[in-house]
């Protein structure tokens, strides 16, 4: 029986996993790692920051998933993957496959860390993050008072974590008059989206109090400072980094081992068909993948589109392995990912409003709040 095995709980994942099983049944065994049986979605992630949301709200139960779909579930966190072998080298266990996809997000560059203060987080993996924010929040909310925050990034990730940092600062919480710092590389906010949508992010922001930093390249933290390029620092106790993730070191390291194809972002290269470059056993896609055949921006809109082709794909390779041992015959139809040239962008504010792109378009208010929460319930329900 040939065996399946989806690395990582990533968007693309989500929807490709039900898909393979129900298209293959009982004579394909489909299997799913990750290193947690929670995922967070990460279009709510802000509003569970700035506590809108619940953790139990935008989480997704993974384990419950699998069940649903008679899919084998294994909770484990993958640190390497033995292409040659054809087994996911995880903390717990080995995990052969036959055909394997990796879907397992990106992960930030915190730069150069002393050892003393301050706390530096990676927006990505979510799994980290969420457990690594709740400890330090929890030691925060246990001593009140004002910190110095800061946020480093330009993109809609690092806006959004500093409108929820903002909400966090106002009055009645713990901390309260907290100072927010957003710092980044470029010269404007939301690189690649409507001007209209970056103004309005910028007056958004400043009307919260956080102060923005342009031209300020990130390259480490130590001594209760982040520090910049040009000897320049900021105050900090929080440094949350969200600026620009990559695919994680591990799976650079192991694709440059087995000659796996690499972008040169250092995802692993794949084409329009989500099919490595350079070897026919193994998908990939979201943050962790490059294409080498179009531009397509890495974030969780793409990612999700390209779970129905991943599935579709996977099992188009299933037969084509079928036909190969049955007559030697390999030709198998597949589809192709297309990004599409516009999609909506809704920034959380944090406060019972957003910030809406589309194209050149920029729009804000609370009806946009409230367009973008029944878009993410929506989306929640399907898993519940």
């Amino acid at each position: 029986m040939a065996r399946v095995l989806l690395i990582g709980g990533g968007h693309a994942h989500l929807i490709a996993a039900p898909l393979i099983s129900q298209a293959t049944g009982d004579a394909v065994s489909v299997a799913l790692v990750a290193p947690s049986a929670e995922l967070l979605y990460s279009g709510m992630m802000p509003g569970w920051l700035s506590g809108q949301y619940r953790f139990d709200e935008c989480a997704i139960d993974l384990a419950r998933l699998c069940r649903v779909h008679r899919i084998e579930w294994i909770e484990d966190e993958i640190v390497d993957i033995d292409f040659a072998s054809r087994e996911a080298v995880g903390r717990i266990a080995r995990y052969p496959f036959d055909l394997a996809s990796v879907n397992v997000g990106s992960a930030n560059d915190l730069g150069d860390i002393g050892d003393s203060s301050p706390r530096v987080l990676g927006a990505k993996p979510f799994a980290q993050f969420v457990d690594e924010w709740t400890a330090w929040l929890g030691a925060a909310n246990a001593e009140p008072r004002p910190r110095p925050l800061v946020v480093v990034g330009g993109g809609a990730a690092a806006v959004e974590i500093a409108f929820a940092l903002a909400a966090l600062s106002g009055h009645g919480s713990p901390l309260a008059g907290s100072r927010v710092v957003l710092a980044t590389a470029g010269e404007e906010l939301l690189p690649g989206m409507s001007r209209i949508a970056a103004r309005l992010a910028l007056g958004s922001l400043l009307a919260r109090g956080v102060e923005p930093r342009f031209g300020w390249r990130y390259v480490g933290a130590g001594d209760g400072c982040a520090r910049f390029d040009g000897a320049r620092q900021i105050e900090a106790e929080l440094v949350i980094v969200a600026n620009g993730a990559r695919a994680p070191q591990w799976v650079g390291a192991a694709a440059g081992r087995d000659t796996v194809a690499l972008a040169s972002d250092g995802g692993l290269a794949i084409r329009s068909d989500l099919r490595s470059t350079s070897h026919a056993a193994i998908f990939a896609a979201g943050d962790c993948a490059s294409f080498v055949d179009q531009r397509v921006p890495k974030s969780g809109v793409h990612a999700l589109r390209q779970g129905p082709v991943l599935a579709a794909n996977i099992c188009a390779a299933l037969e084509e392995r079928a036909r190969v041992r049955a007559a030697g015959a390999t030709s198998v139809a597949t589809r192709r990912f297309t990004a599409r040239r516009r999609t909506l962008a809704l920034l959380n504010r944090c406060d019972g409003s957003a910030i809406g792109a589309w194209g050149p378009i920029g729009f804000a208010g609370a009806w946009v709040w409230r367009w973008k929460d029944r878009i993410d319930q929506r989306f929640m329900a399907r898993f519940r």
